[in-house]
């Protein structure tokens, strides 16, 4: 089973797509995973990602789908988060074969306010939220906001997110294979909603 998690930045992807992995035994494919490992490396091709993300802009089309089709080729069941992005590079994965696309539709207003409030840990890479998932006492004053939380930036990248991405849905709409959940509520409550369409497709 080969799905697509499409939402916008924010809209609790990784959790779903971490929770499904989990659940259903799938690989779980992110975009930001593999390019942020690209970036560690500190190759040139990595400090030309960083410099993209660090502004908020998008990594190039064909360079993202072909770091993603590497990465699937050897996979039978996975999940994508945070691709395709846009239509260009939903094109370039129709011989995938996508089962299903499964979108969290999320409130620009709500998106912001998640952001915002988004705290990274630099050991553990762990990410809280200062109202809705406070981290411990002990280790909140080591705690980060990454550049590209800022409300300024996630404006930004709404922006970006609305041209290019919102045509995706269109696209799987059209294909039949699109399923729209509610991402607003908190990710628990979110994730029983997509488990439940998932077992359905599977049956």
């Amino acid at each position: 089973m080969k799905l697509i998690l499409l939402g916008p930045p924010g809209s609790g992807k990784g959790t779903v797509a971490q929770m499904l992995a989990k659940d259903f035994n799938f690989a779980h494919v992110s975009a930001g995973e593999l390019l942020r490992e690209e970036i560690k490396k500190g190759t040139t091709l990595g400090n030309d990602i960083k410099k993209l993300v660090e502004t908020g802009a998008l990594v190039p089309d064909l360079l993202v789908t072909e770091i993603m089709k590497l990465d699937v080729s050897s996979k039978e069941n996975y999940i994508m988060d945070g691709f395709p992005r846009t239509l260009t590079q939903a094109e370039a994965i129709e011989d995938l074969d996508i089962d299903m696309a499964i979108y969290l539709e999320v409130p620009d207003e709500v998106v912001i306010d998640r952001f915002a409030g988004r705290r990274t840990d630099p050991v553990t890479g762990d990410v809280y939220h200062i109202k809705h998932n406070p981290a411990p006492a002990e280790i909140q004053d080591r705690l980060v906001q990454r550049k590209d939380d800022t409300p300024e930036t996630v404006k930004d990248r709404l922006v970006i997110y609305h041209k290019q991405t919102q045509p995706l849905v269109d696209f799987y709409e059209k294909k039949g294979i699109l399923k729209t959940i509610d991402g607003a509520p908190p990710p628990k409550k979110v994730y029983e909603v997509v488990k439940k369409v998932v077992e359905e497709f599977s049956k």
